[in-house]
């Protein structure tokens, strides 16, 4: 069989019901790798798993392993459930230097179904019997179904998880209550899921939260967007330091809405004319990470590849 045939072939081959999984790593002649390209996901996401098999000597493997899923699941370090689903099948044979890659999509909620809202679930998957093909991710809480009326703002904090790694963030209701609460009625409805930082200056600060920045073809009002409800002024004495978390605004101080700014270094220019809210307590080489990407545009300040914030979880105090 060629490769290009046996690749449609595979093309062709749909998911069935659940069995139980070949032993692929008694296959003579192949070797396999299992990952996933984020290390965080949300609670009511998928999680993206990439399967790639390199097969070193002519062989016969089932075609199960080909278009079938056998995983083994663990929580932490307790058993998770098996993720099974039949495939097409029967035997395929592949000659020496094929390389096959799959792209499976799995419901986060198959993974983790009972887990806690308040914590990240961490889940290490094992392609069953198959030698190397494992990885470890986490499962975010579910914000959306957190109650912020119980909340105890001062001991809550956010993880953005981007596609440079993550940030956690603390908060400030004793010097912003309304702006607290406002960035987490945003979190908690997954306003900021899949924006981008918009606009990053290297020794200043980067800003996201414009939801115009989820569509490319509206690049040129990026920074404009807002969620529709402006938050009054909430100016005060705390300093704007690396790694205090400001909302952004137009020149009416009452015109904060959803965009925010991490600042990256020292800008203390900012003092009481900017709302700062809170503070990054943990990814500060996330924060470097997306303050040193190239950017260009007509103000030198657009990533010129995207910076993403895939999820704004909210993590209750404890």
């Amino acid at each position: 069989m060629t490769r290009s045939l046996f690749l449609a072939l595979l093309a062709g081959f749909s998911l069935g019901l659940p069995t139980q999984s070949a032993h692929a790593q008694e296959i003579p002649g192949i070797r396999a790798t299992l990952s996933t390209p984020r290390s965080i996901v949300a609670a009511g996401g998928d999680v993206d798993l990439r399967l790639i098999i390199d097969v070193t000597a002519d062989t016969e493997v089932p075609g199960d392993l080909l278009t079938g899923i056998a995983l083994d699941v663990k929580i932490g370090d307790q058993a998770g459930p098996r993720i099974d689903e039949k495939g097409k099948g029967g035997k395929v044979a592949l000659t020496a230097g094929t390389k096959i890659e799959r792209t499976v999509k799995v419901a986060a909620s198959r993974f983790a179904p009972n887990a806690d809202s308040a914590t990240f679930a961490v889940v290490s998957l094992q392609w069953r019997d198959l030698a190397g093909a494992n990885c470890v991710f986490k499962i975010a809480p579910d914000s959306s179904k957190i109650d912020i009326d119980k909340l105890d703002l001062s001991k809550t904090e956010v993880v953005l998880v981007t596609n440079h790694g993550e940030m956690t963030l603390s908060f400030l209701p004793e010097k912003a209550p309304k702006t607290v609460r406002n960035f987490l009625e945003l979190c908690k409805s997954g306003f900021y899921d899949g924006t981008k930082f918009h606009r990053v200056i290297r020794n200043f600060m980067i800003q996201g939260g414009d939801p115009l920045t989820k569509d490319d073809s509206k690049q040129a009002m990026w920074g404009t967007g807002g969620s529709g409800k402006n938050v009054d002024a909430e100016f005060n004495d705390t300093r704007h330091v690396r790694g205090t978390l400001s909302m952004a605004r137009s020149n009416d101080p009452n015109s904060a809405s959803s965009q925010f700014f991490i600042v990256h270094k020292d800008s203390t220019h900012l003092d009481e004319k900017y709302t700062a809210f809170g503070n990054l307590v943990k990814g500060a080489d996330t924060l470097d990470s997306i303050a040193n990407t190239m950017c260009g545009g007509p103000q030198g300040s657009t990533p010129l590849q995207p910076v993403i914030l895939h999820a704004a979880v909210i993590l209750p105090g404890k």
